[in-house]
């Protein structure tokens, strides 16, 4: 019998803060992943964003979700979590969380989002961070489940279905599925995890549909979901765009285009004028209105640092569209990536973002 050992890196090796705000605003949309671990060689666990997504729950709970990348090239477990809340007086916690990750067992080079809450409610919580204790070795949990997606259907809250089968010779027992929500950051942040438990186990080769209904976090702009049972796992299955459809309305950012406003050639100090296309459709017979945030933010393409970001606001009416536009003028050459991006006054994403546009600015 193989005996695996388990490596215990308490604390020696994954200590890591991260200190965020429970309040959500616009921000430079690109962050860096923050790295746990032995750091040079590349492997170790990572957080896979400096900025997890954070809310106070209908009961006053503070919850705080993000996501654990195993970069060794072995299976781990037992990952342990601590979330610290304060409020805006003191440095000191006013409460203390221990946590785990959603699956039990992370593959070698897979993630796993994580959900920690407060331990009661408490108005006064304004900043959270949050510390990798450590982990342990696993055995190998084969990817024996696979998941097809159905459709994911967007209302007023989320409906989703698929058929999950058991490819592998043994009973999948204890099975839990995981429907998980992400934003539009880089790399995204989860925002949601909504979670089943079958009610029984699925023989060898045999497939049992399932479905997920949760509510709407619109902060959400793409899923994918997973599965563990007590002996194996499935793969991260990403939900086509083509599979999501919308019950009440869909606003798209269509048609971006740069413009030379005073000649052909883009060089420095001259204007550029960045334009798109905003439409919303209804499909409910209540007339809506939507105030919108209309955001171009370029990049230099080499180094990826943000160059300049603009914004227009308006507001957008049901089967109506807008046409916003940014003026942007260039103070350095080189190569600049054009993004759009298109939120509510609330930073609540309404939209996919647009086409992304190179552009050259030369010195004249």
């Amino acid at each position: 019998m193989v005996k695996y050992l388990k490596l215990n890196f308490l604390l020696l090796l994954l200590l890591i803060l991260i200190p965020f705000s429970t309040l959500d605003g616009f921000a430079q949309i690109q962050n860096e992943v923050t790295k746990s671990g032995t750091g040079g060689s590349g492997e170790g666990v990572f957080f896979v964003n400096t900025y997890p997504f954070s809310f106070k729950d209908g009961k006053g709970y503070t919850v705080v979700l993000g996501e654990i990348l195993n970069n060794h090239n072995f299976p781990i477990t037992d990952v342990k979590i601590r979330v610290n809340f304060y409020n805006d007086i003191s440095n000191e916690p006013i409460d203390s969380v221990l946590g785990d990750t959603i699956l039990d067992s992370i593959p070698a080079l897979g993630t796993s989002p994580v959900i920690i809450k407060s331990s009661a409610p408490n108005s006064a919580i304004s900043r959270v961070d949050m510390t990798l204790l450590g982990f342990d070795s696993s055995p190998v949990k084969p990817l024996s489940l696979s998941i097809i997606t159905n459709s994911l259907k967007i209302g007023d809250s989320l409906s989703f279905s698929g058929i999950i089968t058991n490819n592998d010779t043994m009973d999948a027992t204890d099975i839990k599925i995981h429907l998980v929500s992400v934003d539009i950051f880089d790399p995204p942040r989860v925002v949601d995890i909504s979670s089943i438990n079958l009610d029984n186990s699925i023989n060898p080769g045999k497939s049992q549909t399932f479905s997920i209904n949760t509510t709407l976090n619109p902060k959400s702009v793409n899923y994918y979901i997973l599965a563990e049972s007590e002996n194996y796992l499935s793969a991260k299955v990403n939900i086509d765009t083509k599979d999501i459809s919308s019950e009440s309305k869909i606003i798209t950012l269509n048609d971006v285009t740069s413009t030379n406003i005073k000649q052909n050639n883009s060089i420095i100090f001259s204007p550029i004028r960045i334009d798109a296309q905003i439409f919303m459709q209804e499909f409910t017979s209540i007339n809506s209105e939507e105030h919108y945030v209309f955001y171009v933010q370029i990049k230099e393409a080499e180094s990826g640092l943000v160059e300049f970001i603009g914004k227009s606001s308006a507001v957008l009416y049901e089967n109506s569209r807008e046409n916003p536009n940014i003026i942007w003028i260039p103070e350095n050459e080189g190569l600049f990536f054009i993004e759009t991006y298109l939120w509510n006054t609330d930073d609540v994403t309404l939209s996919s973002p647009g086409e992304i546009l190179i552009i050259n600015i030369n010195t004249e």
